[in-house]
Protein backbone atom coordinates (compact mmCIF):
# COMPACT_ATOMS: atom_id res chain seq x y z
CA UNK A 1 0.00 0.00 0.00
CA UNK A 2 1.30 3.25 -0.96
CA UNK A 3 2.14 5.98 1.62
CA UNK A 4 0.08 9.27 1.20
CA UNK A 5 3.22 10.80 -0.17
CA UNK A 6 3.83 8.45 -2.93
CA UNK A 7 0.33 8.13 -3.93
CA UNK A 8 0.67 12.29 -3.98
CA UNK A 9 3.61 12.14 -6.24
CA UNK A 10 2.02 9.70 -8.48
CA UNK A 11 -0.68 11.59 -9.15
CA UNK A 12 1.62 14.40 -10.05
CA UNK A 13 3.75 11.96 -12.30
CA UNK A 14 -0.01 10.80 -14.30
CA UNK A 15 -0.77 14.64 -14.37
CA UNK A 16 2.13 15.53 -15.81
CA UNK A 17 2.44 12.34 -18.33
CA UNK A 18 -1.31 13.64 -19.40
CA UNK A 19 -0.18 17.10 -19.78
CA UNK A 20 -3.05 18.51 -17.24
CA UNK A 21 -2.72 21.13 -14.75
CA UNK A 22 -0.64 20.38 -11.90
CA UNK A 23 -0.88 22.42 -8.09
CA UNK A 24 1.56 24.34 -6.53
CA UNK A 25 3.02 22.23 -3.93
CA UNK A 26 2.92 25.57 -1.60
CA UNK A 27 -0.62 25.82 0.25
CA UNK A 28 -0.96 29.10 0.02
CA UNK A 29 0.26 29.58 -3.79
CA UNK A 30 -1.67 29.36 -6.56
CA UNK A 31 0.93 28.29 -9.11
CA UNK A 32 0.86 28.06 -12.28
CA UNK A 33 3.46 24.77 -12.23
CA UNK A 34 5.10 24.45 -15.63
CA UNK A 35 6.15 20.46 -16.02
CA UNK A 36 9.56 19.77 -18.33
CA UNK A 37 10.06 16.29 -19.31
CA UNK A 38 13.61 14.83 -18.46
CA UNK A 39 13.26 11.91 -20.10
CA UNK A 40 15.39 10.87 -23.22
CA UNK A 41 13.75 9.18 -25.88
CA UNK A 42 15.18 5.44 -24.73
CA UNK A 43 14.30 5.72 -21.30
CA UNK A 44 11.51 3.38 -20.27
CA UNK A 45 10.51 5.66 -17.31
CA UNK A 46 9.51 9.43 -17.19
CA UNK A 47 11.32 11.93 -15.15
CA UNK A 48 9.33 14.87 -14.82
CA UNK A 49 10.71 18.35 -12.96
CA UNK A 50 7.88 21.03 -11.56
CA UNK A 51 8.83 24.67 -11.25
CA UNK A 52 5.66 26.89 -9.96
CA UNK A 53 6.16 30.28 -12.09
CA UNK A 54 4.64 32.35 -8.84
CA UNK A 55 6.96 31.48 -5.79
CA UNK A 56 9.75 29.25 -7.62
CA UNK A 57 9.07 25.71 -5.54
CA UNK A 58 10.25 22.68 -7.61
CA UNK A 59 9.66 19.01 -7.31
CA UNK A 60 10.75 16.19 -9.85
CA UNK A 61 8.46 13.24 -10.34
CA UNK A 62 9.83 9.96 -11.75
CA UNK A 63 8.59 6.67 -12.31
CA UNK A 64 9.47 3.66 -10.33
CA UNK A 65 10.58 1.21 -12.55
CA UNK A 66 9.79 -2.43 -12.15
CA UNK A 67 9.29 -5.10 -14.94
CA UNK A 68 8.50 -7.87 -12.99
CA UNK A 69 6.08 -9.97 -13.63
CA UNK A 70 5.16 -8.60 -17.16
CA UNK A 71 1.89 -7.87 -17.75
CA UNK A 72 -0.01 -11.01 -18.85
CA UNK A 73 -1.95 -11.99 -22.06
CA UNK A 74 -5.13 -11.29 -20.54
CA UNK A 75 -4.26 -8.11 -19.44
CA UNK A 76 -2.94 -6.67 -22.86
CA UNK A 77 -6.36 -8.23 -24.07
CA UNK A 78 -7.76 -6.08 -21.65
CA UNK A 79 -5.93 -3.17 -22.70
CA UNK A 80 -6.38 -3.33 -26.23
CA UNK A 81 -10.04 -3.59 -26.21
CA UNK A 82 -10.38 -0.48 -24.20
CA UNK A 83 -7.99 1.23 -26.44
CA UNK A 84 -10.54 -0.57 -29.26
CA UNK A 85 -13.42 1.31 -27.71
CA UNK A 86 -11.48 4.74 -26.82
CA UNK A 87 -11.40 4.29 -23.60
CA UNK A 88 -8.30 4.62 -21.20
CA UNK A 89 -6.13 1.89 -20.83
CA UNK A 90 -4.20 1.64 -17.44
CA UNK A 91 -1.57 -0.48 -16.23
CA UNK A 92 -2.74 -3.37 -13.99
CA UNK A 93 0.03 -3.28 -11.42
CA UNK A 94 0.02 0.79 -11.06
CA UNK A 95 -3.12 2.17 -12.63
CA UNK A 96 -0.88 4.87 -14.74
CA UNK A 97 -2.27 5.42 -18.22
CA UNK A 98 -0.87 3.32 -20.95
CA UNK A 99 0.30 4.81 -24.33
CA UNK A 100 0.54 3.16 -27.53
CA UNK A 101 2.85 3.61 -29.69
CA UNK A 102 2.67 3.27 -33.42
CA UNK A 103 5.24 0.94 -34.90
CA UNK A 104 6.53 0.96 -38.25
CA UNK A 105 6.11 -2.23 -40.32
CA UNK A 106 6.82 -3.10 -43.47
CA UNK A 107 3.93 -5.21 -44.26
CA UNK A 108 1.83 -1.74 -43.63
CA UNK A 109 0.08 -4.15 -40.67
CA UNK A 110 -0.78 -2.05 -37.38
CA UNK A 111 2.05 -3.37 -34.87
CA UNK A 112 2.08 -1.02 -31.38
CA UNK A 113 4.15 -0.79 -28.77
CA UNK A 114 1.90 -0.52 -25.17
CA UNK A 115 3.73 1.16 -22.78
CA UNK A 116 3.63 2.70 -19.25
CA UNK A 117 6.21 4.85 -18.37
CA UNK A 118 5.46 4.44 -14.73
CA UNK A 119 6.71 1.11 -14.04
CA UNK A 120 8.49 0.71 -17.37
CA UNK A 121 6.59 -2.52 -18.55
CA UNK A 122 6.40 -2.73 -22.20
CA UNK A 123 4.61 -5.05 -25.22
CA UNK A 124 4.46 -5.13 -28.62
CA UNK A 125 1.62 -6.62 -30.37
CA UNK A 126 -0.02 -6.66 -33.98
CA UNK A 127 -3.04 -4.36 -34.25
CA UNK A 128 -6.21 -5.09 -34.00
CA UNK A 129 -4.99 -8.35 -31.83
CA UNK A 130 -6.36 -11.57 -33.46
CA UNK A 131 -9.04 -12.40 -30.52
CA UNK A 132 -11.06 -9.02 -31.33
CA UNK A 133 -10.77 -9.38 -35.19
CA UNK A 134 -14.14 -9.62 -36.44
Amino acid sequence: MPTPEQALQHQEFVKALQHEAIPCGRSDCPGPVQTADLSLAHDRVKTFQLTCERCGWQARVAGQQDLSPPWDEASLQEMAYEHLMHLPAFCPFDHTPIVFISLPNPRRKGRYRLACFYCGRQAEMDWPPPELRR
